[in-house]
Order: structure tokens, then sequence, then C-alpha cells
């Protein structure tokens, strides 16, 4: 796989398949929002009347645990459902099968990430001896040692470096995990296990090159949002005031017009990178 194909594909995939996007991403917002609304528009209100009450911050967590819960449902089915319509392109959207397999993949997802933060507690612990014991315990690694410049300037080197490895660390266990949902969908499999074994396998042989992708696109998106976000709101600022109506328009812009397009830009990359490694598996997917 080229960095260049990964691109390339991903366009191709967004634009065989923006209208059905555009459908579905957008019709999960607006679901997603009305229940935000439903769920929390009094949550937030009883807390900021109740401050300082232990009892309604629980109250408002169980909420916006179940919110959430239900939210990566929709979304992550959503998800499938245009996997599985770009890849089988006339197919009916099988909706049993995409609001289960999207659950599976989103907890998949999480016991993966969940192992991977265990990892890095486990070395931030380890290298944290190392370094306090070789510079004379914790404390000198506070914010204060370092800001008297009691520890050295290749410590604090080793420092940035770990911390750049960590970050590396975390876009590499994406990478190899990153087509484990076009798999489930091009398979029309429930069970994650075998969406996230083959997305194992089969980026092997490119798994920097993927890593090197999600680095530029992350850093794309960044870009875009700042920009967009600097534009946008000084624009719908400007024009609606400070008033609650103004506000709630420019979060609904502002979803439209930034939000919505990096979700449909999200949707596409793994699409992007499954057809630029394995092509014959899935399939003549942009035809």
């Amino acid at each position: 796989m080229s960095i260049g194909a990964a691109f390339s594909e991903t366009f191709a995939f967004l634009k065989a398949n923006w209208m059905q996007m555009l459908m579905w991403v957008g019709g999960a917002l607006i679901v997603v929002g009305l229940l935000g609304y439903l769920f929390l528009g009094s949550t937030f209100t009883a807390m900021a009347m109740s401050a300082g009450d232990p009892s309604a911050a629980f109250g408002a967590l169980g909420k916006i645990f179940l919110f959430a819960l239900i939210a990566s449902v929709i979304l992550y089915g959503v998800c499938m459902l245009i996997w599985r319509g770009g890849m089988h392109p006339g197919e009916a959207p099988n909706f049993a099968w995409a609001f289960q397999a999207g659950p599976a993949f989103a907890f998949g997802m999480f016991v993966v990430m969940i192992a991977a933060y265990i990892i890095i507690i486990v070395i931030m612990l380890v290298l944290g001896l190392v370094f306090g014991a070789a510079l004379g315990g914790m404390g000198s690694m506070s914010p204060d040692a370092l800001a008297s410049g009691a520890v050295g300037g290749g410590a604090i080197f080793l420092i940035i470096i770990v911390y750049v490895a960590l970050l590396a660390f975390m876009l590499w266990v994406q990478a190899r995990f990153s087509v484990a949902g076009p798999v489930m969908a091009d398979r029309l499999t429930r069970n994650p296990v075998t969406g996230f074994a083959e997305s194992w396998r089969i980026t092997g042989a490119s798994q920097w090159k993927i890593v090197g992708f999600y680095l530029l696109f992350t850093l794309a998106m960044f870009a875009y949002v700042f920009v967009a976000s600097l534009i946008f709101g000084g624009i719908l600022g400007a024009v609606l005031g400070g008033s609650v109506v103004g506000a709630i328009l420019t979060m609904i812009v502002m979803a439209a017009v930034v939000y919505l397009p990096i979700m449909m830009f999200s949707f596409s990359m793994p699409m992007g990178i499954y057809r630029a490694i394995a092509p014959r598996a899935s399939g003549d997917v942009f035809a």
C-alpha cells in the first residue's frame, strides 16, 4: 500500500457514496441530537440548580452514560450500513445486522484501546521509576523542577521522545485494527474477533504507511476544523449575536459545515485503506 493510494481510495469512496453517507450520517446526527435534548436537556439545568449536591452529579453521569451508549449504537450501526452499502451497491440495507455488528465493533475497539492504555500506564510507571531514580526521586520530575532548570535539557529531550513514542504507539494500534470494521461489513459478520484478526493480518505489510496516512489525515482535519471554526464561527457570531437562538443556529450550522464532513471523511478512511491493501478482498467497491 502507498499513502497516495489510501488517499485516492478514500476520496473515491466518498465520491461514489457521498449521497448515501449524507443521508445516513445526517439522519443519525439529527436523531442523536434529538435524543441528546430529550435525555440531557433538563439534566444540565438540574446540575446547575443543584451545585454542590453529589447525588445530582451521579444521576447526571448515569444519564450521560446511557445517552453515549445509545448514540454509539446508532452511529456505529450507520457506519456499518455505509460500509456495506459501498461495497455491495444495490443491496437492501440490513438494519438487523448493522445495529448488532456496529455495537460489537465498537465494543471491540473499546477493549483494544483499554488494553493499549494499560500498556501505556505500565510503561509510564516503569519509565517514571527509572527516571526518578536516576534524577534523584520523583519530585525531581515535578513542574517546579522543570521550570527551575533543575532537570537538564537532555532529560527533557528524553521525556519528549517518550511522549512522541507513545503517540506513535497509539497510531500504530489504530493502524493495525483500522480495517476491522470494513472486514466485518464485507463478510456480513457480527463477530468482532473475525474483523480484528483479519485486520491485524492484512495490515502487517503496510502498517507504518497506514500510520503515516492517519497522521497526515489527522493534521489536515485539525487544520480544516480550526480554519472553518474561525471563519464560520466568527461570521455567525457577528450576525446572530449572543442570543440563545443565535447560539443554537450557530451550533447547527457548525455541525453541518464542520463536523458532518469530518464524520464522512472518517467513515471513508477505513474503506480507503481496506481497498488500498486488499483490492481483491473488497471487490470493485468504487467502480
